[in-house]
């Protein structure tokens, strides 16, 4: 991926620029825009702006990254488990860190509705206040060291998941804890993940409530099943995948299926190759459901965090995830990046 620093592009644009229109000026007159010298000179151009494109490139090491990370941390809750998450990517890919805290709260009541309770939210208002404030000291504290970090004040949506889904236009990666409380305080309901990952429009790394002390990302597994969703998916965790040191490539298959099922996946792997992903390709056969096979697979390579697409669709207004998406959705107890 080509990127250019601006500041840096526009000077030297304006350098040629001026060399074009000094050679351009032969005794006051300007050559006509179809003249050859003109054409000359805006070759010259172009090539000093792929030059610097290519200088980029070398000096960047022409990888795909995270630019900017955005971690939700939950209102009178600990958030250590998405923090040490946020700081251990941002150092691995010298990104900014967006830290917001979304709630739901007063604007979601009718009138009549807050007449009743107004009293008790205003009870309650102050000691709010103090868990967001809470929620503020605890990002700064937790990433302090890193270069670039950012509080946004509280986004207030009609639901959580909405506010999140606003949020998530302006980053990379979004980092959310995939334990949500049943009576979470000052919130009238906890965000949907499904809803989050499919609406986003941006891959959502779901953080498990266990503890981490030292997260890793070495680690790596990819529920391969060759949907839409799933090759999305796997590009937007390339940036992940490309620090492992080995990625497992999985993929359930029929027995009747295997030898055309396994060369599609040869391709995805020489795909990844080409990327610098380091993938062990796992072959499995469908011996009971595809996520008891999956669940069976991840017990036994103990990888790091998985990368999986959440395939949905809707069955009168309601959502319905397929069972692999739905057993990830229920059970994460690792690091997973979901995408749609």
């Amino acid at each position: 991926m080509i990127t250019s620093n601006f500041d840096q592009l526009t000077p030297l644009v304006c350098s040629s620029r001026a060399r074009c229109l000094a050679s351009l000026q032969d005794g006051g007159a300007i050559h006509r825009p179809d003249s050859v010298l003109w054409r000359s000179c805006i070759y010259d151009l172009r090539q000093d702006i792929m030059r610097h494109c290519i200088l980029s490139v070398k000096a960047g090491g022409g990888g795909m990254s995270y630019a900017t990370l955005t971690v939700h941390l939950q209102i009178g809750r600990p958030n250590d488990n998405v923090l040490a998450v946020t700081q251990a990517l941002a150092k691995t890919h010298q990104a900014a860190v967006i830290g917001i805290a979304a709630t739901d709260r007063s604007e979601n009541f009718t009138n009549e509705e807050y007449y009743l309770v107004s009293a008790s939210l205003e009870k309650g208002f102050a000691k709010w206040q103090s868990h967001l404030a809470a929620a503020e000291a605890e990002f700064h504290a937790a990433l302090q060291g890193l270069a670039e970090i950012e509080w946004r004040p509280v986004s207030v949506g009609p639901t959580i998941t909405e506010s999140l889904i606003q949020e998530a236009r302006g980053t990379d990666l979004l980092i959310v804890c995939a334990d949500q409380p049943i009576n979470p305080p000052y919130q009238i309901q906890p965000f949907d993940l499904g809803e989050l990952v499919v609406h986003s429009g941006r891959p959502v790394l779901a953080v498990p409530k266990a503890t981490i002390t030292s997260p890793k990302f070495d680690r790596g597994i990819i529920y391969w099943k060759d949907t839409l969703e799933t090759r999305r998916a796997v590009a937007d965790a390339l940036p992940l995948l490309k620090s492992a040191s080995i990625v497992s490539l999985v993929q359930v298959i029929e027995q009747d299926r295997m030898t055309a099922e396994s060369a599609r996946m040869e391709a995805v792997m020489a795909w990844l190759g080409r990327h610098g992903v380091k993938v062990n390709l796992m072959v499995v056969e469908a011996a009971t459901s595809d996520a008891d096979v999956l669940r069976t697979v991840t017990s036994e390579e103990k990888p790091d965090f998985g990368v999986a697409g959440l395939y949905s669709h809707n069955r009168l207004r309601e959502r319905i995830f397929g069972g692999v998406s739905r057993d990830l959705l229920r059970q994460v107890n690792r690091c997973v990046l979901l995408s749609h």
